[in-house]
């Protein structure tokens, strides 16, 4: 929200086939902690996925050049597992990891198109708490997943799903 005095994260997760929006939620600030309780919140209503589809953010995925600052690398990308894979290893869910921008647009359209629903309501009704911009969120997803008919599938993804 413009009018926030701090910046909030959206963490979403989205169904590939339906496009349903399983989870979204504002964070104070993306830690591992806040993916891991995002992806239990799924698991719990959902399921076990077959996979999760991600991109390389720190907290899915160790890349060598990126993430370390020894001299000398021991490590490659991918010989540690952060603790939000270690949590989908023990659960026995595939990872897949996005290798370019364009590799996630299946994520990215609805996210824009979410992200800019919610910014423009919250600068017409002057909204500045998390509490409120949470209302204009969940008002959303519902209008999402419940009402709109999706571009792609030309299906509401809550019925899809």
């Amino acid at each position: 929200s413009p009018f926030a005095e701090e910046k909030w994260t959206l963490i979403t997760s989205i169904d590939d086939y339906s496009r349903k929006l399983l989870y979204a939620d504002f964070v104070s600030q993306e830690t591992s902690w806040a993916h891991i309780q995002a992806a239990q919140a799924v698991l719990q209503a959902y399921g076990l996925p077959l996979s999760y589809y991600v991109d390389n953010l720190r907290v899915f995925r160790f890349i060598q050049n990126r993430d370390t600052t020894w001299r000398k690398y021991t490590h490659q990308t991918d010989d540690i597992d952060p603790q939000w894979r270690q949590v989908m290893r023990l659960l026995r869910v595939n990872v897949t990891y996005a290798l370019s921008p364009q590799a996630k647009g299946k994520v990215e359209r609805p996210y824009r198109w979410l992200q800019d629903r919610i910014v423009r309501t919250c600068a017409l009704e002057k909204l500045a708490s998390l509490e409120d911009v949470r209302s204009v969120l969940h008002d959303e997803l519902d209008r999402y997943n419940n009402h709109q008919v999706h571009s792609t599938t030309g299906e509401i993804p809550s019925l899809r799903f």
